[in-house]
């Protein structure tokens, strides 16, 4: 899991779902890496992995800043 320290401060282009029908990019820098692996060495369940990010550019004010908080990261990809 060490392996994943490399995340750290990359900019990123991040798929929030705040609406069902399209969702919100945001232009992002990693700030943190989050692995749920509670139950993956006792009962062979997934691996989660999250991360937060920072976003680089205007956020629309209606968002609140939870939303960038804990984003599976399927949801991110690299600029």
């Amino acid at each position: 899991m060490a392996n994943l320290n490399f995340l750290y401060n990359q900019e990123v282009m991040a798929y929030i779902d705040i609406d069902e029908n399209e969702p919100l990019k945001i232009e992002g820098r990693i700030i943190d890496v989050n692995v749920n692996d509670f139950y993956f060495y006792e009962k062979g369940e997934p691996v989660y992995i999250t991360v937060n990010i920072e976003p680089l550019g205007d956020v629309p004010e209606d968002i609140d800043y939870e939303y960038f908080i804990n984003i599976p990261l399927n949801n991110i990809y690299k600029l």
